[in-house]
């Protein structure tokens, strides 16, 4: 497993709270880089696209409404810049 000496997640996210951007881009990019993440973020999407495709199989599907996302991008940039 891990050392005991190993931070929590809760401790590292606000760890990296203190950290310039440009050393926070630095870990994001050190992170996925790993081929473990690598292998957990395409397992997860693999199971996104097949959760769309059975959505779209039954005909639950929507008109594109780019709008609408980047308003809901906008969103979420703001609310992860307040947590």
């Amino acid at each position: 497993m891990y050392p005991p000496t190993v931070s929590t997640i809760k401790e590292i996210k606000r760890a990296s709270q203190h950290l310039s951007p440009k050393e926070r881009w630095e870990l994001y990019r050190w992170l996925g880089d790993l081929e473990d993440v690598q292998r957990f973020r395409l397992e997860e999407l693999r199971q996104e696209i097949a959760v769309g495709l059975e959505q779209a199989g039954r005909g639950e599907v929507a008109p594109l409404d780019v709008q609408a996302i980047k308003a809901e991008v906008h969103r979420r940039l703001a609310t992860e810049r307040t947590h």
